[in-house]
């Protein structure tokens, strides 16, 4: 293994967001994995190969992602296992959305890892989101795909809400089968080489089992770690939905999740996090200039 870090990134389009955090998390290093949703045609990777100086960047096989389905798990999975033959192995995996910014220097987040080592930083939601989450798993939501993310679809809701019915008055439990229990939390985190080949070489046990399933992205890699002995390495263990646990500093707050402003420029970056999400320059430019001029490596 080697000392390296591995940023991952899922990416659905070419912004001023992704030009930025390519140029921040630049370094010899960092390695680059991206991968970019099959659907989404105005992202020309020579413009992205332009942005990189010091890092090794590869922009991986795309395959079509649809928000909340599974195929969020396919794209996670074949990057992680990517990067694992591509490089060999890396001190920390970094999964990361286009919309992030990392709010710390370099020789910090070198620093913080190295402190941590063997921690693994996966975020759980609350005991009150654990039971909610057995929702969206223990019955089959045959339709996510069609209702997307704003359920807007009046007929696909009304066919959603039948199958449900018809499933409870059949006392349907898809739990049963399992021998593992279902965690949930953020799908935005930072692992170990031993847990990322850990993921890829046991994921299949598990992946079967999350097809029709609501936002299974929120859960497939909690469900693995708490059913395997590194449970006991991570960070922040327990479920208090405390986003520190994964180094991320997100606000559902005010937003879902919160698109950070100007204004919130001290309190980025006072965060003990790692990373931020979520910026858009459609909403504030100038929150993502700032970061940049105060977190560029002028060494």
């Amino acid at each position: 293994m080697n000392e390296k870090h591995a940023y991952i990134l899922l990416v659905h389009e070419n912004n001023y967001v992704l030009k930025t955090l390519l140029r921040l998390i630049d370094h010899v290093d960092n390695d680059i994995f991206i991968h970019i949703d099959r659907k989404k045609n105005n992202i020309k990777k020579s413009e992205l190969y332009k942005l990189v100086k010091s890092s090794k960047m590869y922009i991986m096989k795309r395959y079509k992602v649809n928000w909340g389905t599974p195929s969020i798990l396919k794209a996670e999975i074949f990057a992680i296992n990517y990067a694992i033959n591509t490089g060999g192995g890396y001190k920390y995996f970094h999964l990361i959305s286009g919309a992030d910014l990392i709010i710390k220097k370099h020789s910090e987040v070198v620093k913080f890892f190295e402190q941590n080592d063997g921690k693994e930083f996966v975020h759980f939601g609350s005991n009150q989101y654990q039971s909610d989450i057995k929702s969206r798993y223990d019955k089959y939501h045959f339709f996510v795909k069609q209702l997307g993310r704003n359920y807007k679809s009046a007929f696909w809701r009304g066919m959603e809400t039948y199958s449900l019915a018809v499933q409870r008055r059949l006392n349907i439990d898809r739990t049963r089968k399992d021998k593992f229990n279902i965690y949930g939390g953020s799908n935005w985190c930072s692992i170990t080489n031993d847990f990322a080949r850990y993921i890829v070489d046991n994921y299949k046990k598990y992946i079967k089992r999350f097809r029709y399933t609501q936002m299974s992205d929120e859960m497939l890699i909690h469900t693995m770690i708490m059913d395997s002995p590194y449970k006991n390495n991570l960070y922040k263990p327990g479920f208090d939905d405390n986003y520190v646990s994964c180094m991320r500093y997100i606000d559902w707050n005010r937003g879902n999740p919160y698109v950070f402003h100007k204004e919130d420029y001290e309190d980025i970056l006072l965060s003990k996090c790692i990373f931020a999400r979520k910026f858009d320059e459609r909403v504030d430019r100038q929150i993502i200039e700032m970061l940049y001029q105060q977190l560029r490596d002028k060494e």
